[in-house]
């Protein structure tokens, strides 16, 4: 009975369900110590009622990585490994008793031979796929640990007797056994110290290819076997190349190589060349980069004109501004002053030709260029294109994603000082506008026409809202759009007109007590400061620009679904304005909201 407890036995799980119940079905009335390791947690459920072992739930898809954890479980010197698609034969089993009754002084290997069933067909020749690990009876002194490497261990010994190995029986699952295999090689490759030249790595695959269908066809006598053999040489000729291929999609593409090195980044240059309402949407960016990459300094670059959004935001080391259309040399120059930043990191949030300039003129470690609408060029990261009706907050989240943090709490916000709100407190009081009466301040104009709702519309609007709340109104636009407002002077002659500064508008949005505007930057705005905000969407998908998550609640958006409307805005562009390249919308179906019912609404907002 004592020899019965010196092994156990350790099966790592890679089949299906049925050839695990033959697996232990085979060793149910042999060695009482067993181990079922397995990375699908649900697999416990589906054990048969025979097994009284251990079941343990590890995450990895290599056998090697699942068999160590078992003999890191297991309480015996003796370990004998195995996966869920082997049987053990009577021979075999006796071998192993035998050669457990004497301990070995150091860790030893003992391998299993194999007879292989590839293709439900047994095979002549024990064909088998470059593995992590061979099965094998392994002692160590000490029960627990557990220090070999993965490798082929071609020198140990042979126990007698024979393993029967059921391989898969189809081309569609010898197919993702290719593919599990180039996974696990893929993260070889990484943690190896070879070179990580791609072009030598990509040499190096090719010719590890032919050798590997050299290796199988002739040295392992594949072509002996026929259709399977022949079927089998091909897909394991396939795994080098598909290795280097996964290695490059997951440790360039997907952002891997950042990933394991983000303690290593002590400066993060994000260029955000957007307008108003883009620069807003990128605070939860900032703060979540600050908050799970502490040790970095945050440089931020927006135009010009639009820094005063970022002041005395806490997370943001560093400010930068562009012109809209700089020149050439502009963009070198101001790209040129980073280096003295050391930047590690360089992230392009919104890629178009002139950000895409600037970014391949900085000098970064690593850089990321994210559209939102095209293919990411020049990039190191390729964040991609996932689903159309996403956040622009999120999608730019997935940058965060990508190199290894998960990001959350995305709400925007502005940051105002006491002397600010000081000044729009007092701007009302000099004004005529009274503590007492409610203060909505609308944003009528638009720098493009098809996100305009109409002055005339507005102007009504602002006259029913005095008439029915007795409400005071904040008309704010800029000094080139006042002339655009007479409409709602005449109309309403009491409206109060501001055409200042950025930090002043904040500040009078501030101590609002309701916002109204179009799809544009004022509007972000609000929400940012917590104003409660009604927004009349036009051409955009709403969810774009306004993430659910955020506008609920006190932020209220009219938005029609209309057929015409997609996140290209390719009915919208198809006919523009010869001048300026505006595009031009004759129906505007996307912002037919009467002044009746955005008045209620605002009604109501304002009595709640």
């Amino acid at each position: 009975m004592s020899s019965k407890k010196k092994l156990t036995v350790i099966i790592a799980d890679c089949t299906s369900k049925d050839s695990i119940a033959d697996c232990l079905k085979n060793i149910d009335s042999w060695f009482p110590q067993k181990i079922f390791v397995s990375n699908n947690f649900n697999r416990k459920e589906q054990l048969p009622e025979i097994y009284d072992g251990e079941f343990i739930h590890f995450n990895a898809i290599g056998v090697y990585q699942l068999w160590k954890k078992g003999v890191m479980q297991s309480k015996t010197q003796w370990n004998l490994l195995i996966t869920s698609n082997e049987i053990l034969t009577g021979r075999l089993k006796i071998a192993i008793e035998n050669k457990i009754k004497n301990n070995p002084e150091l860790e030893e290997l003992f391998k299993l031979n194999k007879k292989v069933i590839f293709f439900k067909k047994v095979l002549k020749h024990p064909l088998e796929w470059v593995c992590e690990f061979p099965s094998s009876l392994f002692f160590t002194p000490k029960p627990g640990r557990f220090s070999l490497t993965p490798g082929s261990y071609n020198s140990s010994c042979f126990l007698d007797g024979e393993i029967i190995h059921f391989g898969k029986p189809s081309l569609a699952s010898s197919l993702q056994e290719v593919i599990r295999l180039a996974e696990i090689q893929s993260d070889e490759i990484f943690q190896s110290s070879m070179t990580k030249n791609l072009a030598i790595l990509a040499i190096n695959s090719f010719l590890k290819m032919g050798l590997e269908l050299y290796n199988n066809l002739i040295f392992k006598k594949g072509f002996r076997e026929g259709y399977e053999g022949i079927v089998f040489s091909l897909l394991g000729s396939a795994i080098p190349l598909l290795s280097l291929l996964r290695y490059y999609e997951k440790y360039f593409r997907d952002g891997k190589v950042i990933a394991n090195n983000l303690s290593t980044i002590k400066n993060i240059l994000i260029i955000k060349l957007g307008g108003v309402g883009d620069v807003i949407l990128l605070t939860p960016v900032i703060r979540n980069f600050k908050n799970l990459i502490p040790q970095a300094k945050l440089h931020i670059l927006v135009l010009e004109g639009l820094e005063p959004l970022l002041k005395n935001n806490p997370y943001v080391d560093s400010t930068s501004t562009i012109k809209f259309k700089a020149k050439p040399q502009e963009i070198k120059n101001i790209a040129s002053s980073f280096r003295q930043q050391n930047i590690d990191l360089a992230i392009n949030l919104q890629s178009t030709k002139s950000s895409s300039k600037f970014l391949n003129k900085v000098s970064s470690r690593w850089k990321i260029n994210r559209s939102y609408f095209f293919r990411d060029k020049d990039t190191d990261v390729l964040v991609g294109f996932t689903n159309t009706y996403r956040s622009v907050i999120e999608r730019d989240f997935d940058v965060l994603r990508a190199i290894g943090v998960n990001p959350d709490k995305k709400y925007t916000e502005v940051f105002l000082d006491k002397s600010e709100i000081a000044c729009a407190k007092e701007y009302f009081l000099l004004n005529g506008m009274s503590d007492n009466k409610a203060t909505v301040v609308i944003h009528p104009c638009s720098s493009l026409k098809i996100r305009s709702w109409g002055i005339e519309k507005y102007a009504q609007l602002c006259r029913k809202l005095i008439l029915e709340s007795n409400c005071q109104i904040l008309i704010n636009c800029s000094p080139k759009e006042l002339d655009d407002i007479a409409p709602i002077k005449d109309l309403v002659p009491d409206v109060c007109v501001f055409s200042g500064a950025l930090r002043e508008l904040l500040g009078l949005i501030h101590e609002s007590d309701l916002f109204i505007g179009n799809d544009s930057g004022p509007s972000q705005c609000s929400v940012a400061l917590n104003i409660p905000t009604i927004t009349l969407n036009g051409p955009s998908t709403s969810n774009f620009f306004r993430d659910p998550d955020i506008f609920q609640g006190k932020h209220y958006t009219f938005n029609k679904e209309v057929y015409c409307r997609d996140l290209f805005h390719s009915q919208c562009m198809s006919k523009t304005e010869p001048v300026n390249n505006h595009p031009v919308c004759e129906e505007m179906i996307c912002l037919e909201f009467t002044v009746e019912e955005v008045a209620i609404k605002a009604l109501e907002m304002i009595e709640g």
